[in-house]
């Protein structure tokens, strides 16, 4: 969650601390009992949700300034597993002290709730992106989704098995639907920025959209 420190500076400086991961550390597992809600001074953390079928699913990757696992302020285990992509540090910020100053401050509260609702509308967006069954046009809709302001372009700060995972499909699948919008000229990929043309996709695929 972006703009959490409004509420993460309510916490005395004494009660906070600090740990550094190496590529691959877990910070905690799903089913895990919650003891505190994160911030991500450096790196980067990818929160994965195991399915009954075997499965996984992505459900948010938080990067630095970000915060995460606040939904679990008012839970009595993690839900999913926290895994590092890259060698990071975050800030533990303990469960009960946050509640507690939370109660004494609406703002930093209000601040926390529009953070949670972001977070729904991303999930959301998540799940309409699952239902588009063409596999060039799910990455066209993630791309999108990924844009900010007027310009057709992302830049990517992963590598695509990583984002294959975001998206539901296997490395292969994503493989072969960049090479098919490359070869379209529905977008070019130069150095980590992908360019996306301005036409549209072919009738009957709608990319989700930003509630």
């Amino acid at each position: 969650m972006q703009g959490a420190n409004v509420w993460v500076g309510l916490i005395e400086p004494q009660r906070l601390h600090r740990r550094r991961l190496k590529l691959g550390d877990a910070l905690f597992w799903q089913g895990d009992a919650t003891v505190a809600v994160f911030h991500v001074d450096r790196g980067r953390v990818r929160l994965v949700r195991h399915l009954e079928g075997g499965s996984s699913v992505t459900l948010h990757v938080a990067r630095a300034d970000e915060t995460f696992a606040e939904a679990t302020l008012w839970a009595e285990a993690y839900h999913c597993d926290c895994v590092t992509e890259v060698p990071s540090e975050v800030t533990v910020i303990p469960k009960p002290d946050l509640l507690v100053a939370l109660e004494g401050n609406p703002q930093a509260a209000l601040a926390l709730a529009r953070g949670l609702a972001a977070q729904v509308r991303d999930l959301r967006s998540r799940l309409e992106l699952r239902n588009i069954r063409s596999a060039s046009e799910r990455v066209m809709a993630w791309l999108r989704l990924q844009m900010s302001g007027a310009r057709p372009m992302v830049r990517l700060d992963r590598p695509w098995t990583e984002i294959a995972a975001d998206t539901g499909l296997t490395h292969e699948a994503i493989n072969r639907a960049l090479a098919v919008l490359e070869r379209t000229g529905r977008l070019v990929r130069e150095s980590g920025v992908v360019t996306l043309s301005a036409g549209p996709g072919p009738a009957g695929e709608v990319a989700p959209k930003k509630r």
